[in-house]
C-alpha cells in the first residue's frame, strides 16, 4: 500500500481552496438505548426495556448535513442546500452495550419540498446526495455535478441511478446493492468487466466509485480501473461510512488524486470508529488515523 499519510497530506493541500456546494436531504438520526428482554409470551413481538435513567435519546444530523460537516475542515467553503425543518427523522432502538440496532422507526414528511436550481459556476464542486425522500426531485443543476442516489427501506427499487441518466455527471457513487438494482441482476464486481458493464449502463458519469463493504472499493473512468482494499480499523458502527466515502471521493476526483481511492477509503474507515455521525472527519483526525497504516 502506498504511503497513506503522504497521500492524505497531498489531498489536504490540493483540496484547501475548493468551493463546494452540497445538496440533499438532511436526516435526523435518533438513538434510544434499550436492553432486549426476550419474546412476549402473549404476542409475537420482541420486548425491550429502556436503559438506565429512563428514555435515553440522542440525536444527530446525518445525510447531506453530515457530508457537508465532513468536508468543512478540508475546503475553503461549503454551502449546504437542504430541508430546513426536521421532516425526516429515523429513530433506532439500539442495544446499550454493543449498539446493535433492534428496531428502526421512520418519520418522513416531505410535502414542503420545492424546486431548487443551482448554478455550478459558483463552485468548484457540486455534490448531490439523493436519499430518495423527495428533496432532490425538483432539483435542476445547470452543469456537471457529483452524484449519489441511495437505496433504503423507504425507496427500495425506486431511487436508482437511472432516474438521473439525462443529467451529465462528473462522478457517480453507489454500493453493491444499488449497483445490482441498476443492472437488474446481481454481480460480484470483482473484475473490470463487471464494473465496465455498470459504467456503461445509464450512468451518464465520467467517473464511477463503487463500494464493496469489507472487500474495499472500485474506481473506473472508462479506461483506468482501480481496486482499493479496505482499511481494517476498529469498527464501532458502519452507519454513515458510505456517505463519508462519497464525500471524500468527490473531492479526490475533483483535485485529480492518484491513486484516487486511498483517502476516501481511509476516511470511511475512520468514520466507523464512532457511532453513526457522532463526530466528523477533520484534517487532524485523518492524519492521525493514517499513521496506523504507515
Amino acid at each position: 500500500m502506498s504511503d497513506i499519510r503522504a497521500l492524505t497530506r497531498d489531498f489536504i493541500d490540493r483540496a484547501e481552496k475548493l468551493r463546494v456546494c452540497v445538496i440533499g436531504e438532511t436526516i435526523v438520526d435518533a438513538f434510544v438505548e434499550v436492553k432486549y428482554e426476550g419474546q412476549s409470551m402473549k404476542s409475537f413481538c420482541p420486548v425491550f426495556r429502556y436503559a438506565a435513567n429512563g428514555l435515553d435519546r440522542t440525536e444527530q444530523e446525518g445525510g447531506a448535513a453530515a457530508i457537508a460537516r465532513h468536508l468543512e475542515d478540508f475546503v475553503a467553503k461549503v454551502d449546504l442546500v437542504t430541508n430546513t425543518e426536521r421532516e425526516i427523522v429515523k429513530t433506532r432502538l439500539i442495544d446499550r452495550d454493543d449498539h446493535k440496532k433492534h428496531v428502526e422507526i421512520n418519520k418522513i414528511e416531505t410535502d414542503g419540498f420545492g424546486d431548487t436550481e443551482i448554478d455550478p459556476g459558483q463552485y468548484d464542486a457540486v455534490i448531490v446526495a439523493d436519499f430518495g425522500h423527495g428533496f432532490c426531485d425538483g432539483l435542476k443543476v445547470n452543469g456537471k455535478f457529483h452524484f449519489m442516489s441511495q437505496t433504503n427501506s423507504n425507496n427500495f427499487g425506486f431511487n436508482r441511478m437511472s432516474k438521473w441518466k439525462a443529467f451529465p455527471k462528473k462522478s457517480a457513487c453507489m454500493d453493491l446493492r444499488e449497483a445490482g438494482l441498476q443492472l437488474n441482476h446481481k454481480v460480484g464486481f470483482g473484475n473490470r468487466e463487471d464494473v465496465e458493464e455498470l459504467y456503461n449502463y445509464e450512468l451518464g458519469a465520467d467517473k464511477l466509485f463503487l463500494t464493496l463493504g469489507k472487500k474495499g472499493s472500485v474506481y473506473f473512468d472508462g479506461s483506468s480501473f482501480e481496486l482499493q482494499p479496505a482499511f481494517q480499523g476498529d469498527v464501532k458502527d458502519t452507519i454513515g461510512a458510505g456517505d463519508t466515502f462519497y464525500a471524500f471521493s468527490c473531492l479526490a476526483a475533483e483535485v485529480g488524486m492518484q491513486p484516487v481511492m486511498a483517502v476516501p477509503a481511509l476516511a470511511a474507515s475512520l468514520s466507523c470508529t464512532w457511532l453513526c455521525n457522532a463526530e466528523s472527519v477533520t484534517k487532524e483526525k485523518l492524519l492521525h488515523y493514517a499513521d496506523r497504516f504507515v
